[in-house]
């Protein structure tokens, strides 16, 4: 997860932001994963395979948080994404539901 200091602003933007950069982050690992690989044989090579479909999950998720963002990024349909996120590692969700709990309960 990248090292981003949110503990100033824990608005709904300011955690779509953090994020969206944790999962721009993974489609860019993961393109760079891609271009290491040999060039495949289609159909054949499993994990240049599974690579492409994580790919698209990832931009799947970004493009749902782009639509929550776009709506005025109500707090409960942020904390939606992140708890149904394929993509996110569990200390990321952890952290934006944390920090979503803490500025609901205060």
């Amino acid at each position: 997860m990248p090292a981003i200091d949110i503990t100033v602003n824990r608005s709904s933007e300011a955690l779509a932001a953090l994020v969206q950069r944790i999962l721009e982050a993974r489609r860019e690992a993961i393109s760079r994963e891609l271009c290491a690989i040999p060039p495949p044989i289609p159909g054949c090579d499993v994990n240049f395979n599974r690579l492409l479909e994580e790919r698209a999950q990832v931009i799947d998720e970004l493009q749902r948080l782009r639509r929550v963002q776009l709506d005025g990024c109500p707090r409960a349909a942020l904390r939606e994404i992140c708890r149904a996120s394929a993509c996110l590692d569990q200390a990321a969700k952890t952290r934006v539901d944390e920090l979503l709990g803490r500025d609901d309960a205060g």
